[in-house]
């Protein structure tokens, strides 16, 4: 690799690592763990109902234009941003890969019990 390109990878990855994760199975704004009223972003909610073991931080939802990037809007719960997936590996320990309305009347696979 090149002297630039190098510098700029190493630029890139401490962006990336000051902004933190938000979405993801750790992240803060959707996805990540939390315990009541902590562990979340601004403007996202710890959802802490038995279909969310260990608690999931998420974001209310009227559509998908209102979810983070990588994150689906699902009608379960009155609408919340949750994370897609493909199977249950892509999902946190305790989570299954479970289809849910999304609004409009279609359906996704998401991470919720």
């Amino acid at each position: 690799m090149t002297r630039p390109l190098k510098h700029f990878a190493l630029t890139l990855t401490l962006v990336l690592a000051g902004c933190g994760q938000t979405v993801g199975r750790s992240g803060d704004v959707v996805g990540g763990p939390c315990t009541s009223g902590s562990g979340c972003a601004s403007g996202s909610v710890c959802e802490t109902a038995s279909m969310y073991p260990g608690g999931m931080c998420a974001v209310a939802c009227d559509s998908q234009a209102d979810c983070p990037s990588g994150s689906v809007c699902i009608t379960e719960g009155g609408g919340r941003c949750v994370l897609p997936c493909s199977s249950a590996s892509d999902c946190r320990d305790g989570y299954g890969c479970n289809e849910k309305s999304t609004p409009g009347d279609g359906h996704a696979n998401v991470c919720i019990r």
